[in-house]
């Protein structure tokens, strides 16, 4: 089959070559700011990045993240319908933008309290003053691109997140390299606002967004109900996880110290790169099709299919990414962080396993199996928290690593446990060879 054919036809393949563009600008983006911050701010400020960045990531839950897989859903359903379409995007940004000025009043109102909590310094109050009058320009931004993807304007979507990232990357920069710390701080944050008026210019297609957003008689509580179940999956989902992850990373800088954390938060940050073409493939390519699927053996036949296309991959990219552990720290950060190699093994193992779980998960979002969700990740939570305060005492900071890979080697048997359940209970289950 010639190769323009066989990309046409195998959905797979031309999801993966759209998805591998956005993940390579990302990826070489985040190399570029996570390498010039880790020169010159080194573990301790990496460490406080991170939690700055676990802070704006549980806030934005409840004004743009959290309604992801809803706004997917119902914007690509409501594609052929513009005045229904219209309706539902008004009316999820008025409801951003409500929530988000009444977070940044609360923020403004408390920044010693947040400065002190995330920062552990009460003089980056004013980090939190910024953040309550950018919030409601990030989640903007990214309320835009999930309609974009649900319209499915994919090569506009490419363009702006590409676009977007490069932008990010230069702003961090610069800001990291002339005021350090604090414009890492505040471009982390506030980056949002300029990234806002260059989005203006791609909204002429969308313009309605604008010229309705504050027209309150357009809001629809009947709109917003529709997302209710996404809503509280992902709102939950943000909350426990940011929150667990700053649990222990301040565990980890009670019980060992910042710097020790800053070597936890640089492998974070690396397994994100690394993950993040396969994790961002379960949703652009394995979550339409687990929708329209009704029975065990649609669902298996779906899923091994996916695996073997995948999996031979995950094995090649990690089993590359340990051996190069010692040139990838240097290369993208700097030698200061080279004793964040011992954590790679268990880290791998870990992350393995977790693609594996993410693209079960995904049948959870396609078929709004809430319970199911919500009690999956409040026990891999619960369970990363209990480990890691378990082994760090015996294997220090590699108790953490070891401790991510058995919350989700349990989390994996539990989700494989609650799918089964599920098809067994519509009695759609059925014995397959």
């Amino acid at each position: 089959m010639k190769l323009p054919k066989l990309y046409k036809s195998n959905l797979l393949l031309k999801a993966s070559s759209l998805n591998f563009v956005l993940v390579a600008v990302k990826v070489i983006a985040g190399l570029v700011s996570s390498k010039i911050t880790a020169l010159l701010l080194g573990p301790s400020g990496l460490a406080l990045l991170g939690n700055l960045k676990n802070f704006l990531q549980t806030s934005s839950s409840f004004t743009a993240e959290g309604y992801q897989n809803g706004i997917i859903k119902y914007t690509a359903e409501y594609n052929e319908d513009k005045q229904q379409l219209n309706k539902f995007v008004v009316s999820i940004f008025q409801l951003s933008l409500f929530l988000s000025v009444i977070i940044g009043l609360v923020v403004f109102l408390t920044s010693e309290y947040w400065a002190v909590s995330i920062l552990k310094d009460k003089n980056f109050n004013y980090v939190f003053e910024v953040f309550a009058f950018s919030l409601p320009f990030f989640s903007f931004n990214l309320l835009y691109i999930y309609v974009l993807n649900g319209l499915q304007k994919f090569k506009k979507l490419v363009f702006i997140n590409s676009l977007l990232s490069l932008l990010n990357m230069a702003i961090l920069v610069w800001s990291v390299y002339y005021f350090q710390l604090s414009g890492a701080l505040i471009a982390t944050i506030a980056s949002g606002v300029i990234i806002f008026f260059i989005n203006l210019f791609f909204l002429k297609d969308d313009k309605f967004i604008i010229e309705q957003l504050f027209d309150f008689r357009r809001f629809s509580f009947l709109e917003i109900k529709k997302l209710s179940g996404y809503l509280l999956m992902s709102f939950y989902s943000y909350i426990i996880t940011a929150v667990s992850l700053l649990l222990i990373r301040n565990f980890i800088i009670e019980k060992l110290d910042l710097e020790a954390a800053g070597h936890w938060e640089a492998m974070n940050r690396i397994s994100s790169f690394y993950t993040m073409f396969f994790i961002s493939l379960t949703s652009l390519y394995l979550l339409p099709k687990l929708a329209k699927i009704k029975d065990y053996k649609s669902f298996k036949i779906e899923m091994t299919s996916f695996y073997k296309h995948i999996i031979p991959l995950l094995i090649l990219v990690f089993v590359s990414i340990y051996l190069l552990r010692n040139v990838l720290l240097t290369l993208l950060l700097s030698k200061e962080f080279l004793a964040t190699a011992p954590l790679f093994k268990w880290q791998l193992i870990g992350d393995f396993i977790a693609v594996i779980c993410i693209a079960l998960v995904k049948q959870f979002h396609a078929k709004r199996l809430i319970r199911s969700y919500l009690l999956a990740n409040g026990v891999l939570n619960i369970l990363y928290i209990i480990f890691s305060i378990l082994l760090i005492d015996i294997y220090g900071l590699v108790g953490v690593v070891k401790a991510y890979f058995f919350s989700y080697l349990l989390y994996l048997i539990l989700v494989v446990y609650l799918i089964f359940r599920h098809f067994k209970i519509q009695n759609n289950f059925e014995k397959v060879n």
